[in-house]
């Protein structure tokens, strides 16, 4: 991962300074000191694939119909690779720090 505002490579595990943000969870760079967050928007395109995946695989529990289950079963799928786009895809930008308090 590399941050945005240094442009120095850095790996997940040293991200040990975090704080609840508006967006989610925030990160501070060990080398330059500035709060990241990933994108909202992808953070959107998670959760939406995540509940997705949820729903149909939860229905897929109560149909008989193996024919809708056939369906519910493409559409759990489906909603797995919404929510990997929105992982994979996903960069760190920085955090608007304006109306967060420092909660470390």
């Amino acid at each position: 991962m590399e941050c945005p505002s240094c442009n120095s490579q850095l790996a997940r595990r040293s991200l040990k300074v975090v704080r609840k943000g508006q967006h989610g969870v925030e990160a501070q760079c060990p080398k330059c000191e500035t709060w990241l967050m990933f994108e909202p928007k992808m953070m959107q395109i998670k959760n939406i694939g995540m509940l997705l995946l949820l729903i149909f695989s939860v229905a897929n529990f109560f149909i008989e119909n193996s024919d809708y289950r056939l369906m519910c079963s493409f559409a759990a799928f489906a909603g797995a690779c919404i929510a990997l786009l929105g992982v994979f895809k996903g960069k760190m930008i920085v955090a608007d720090t304006t109306d967060n308090k420092d909660l470390t």
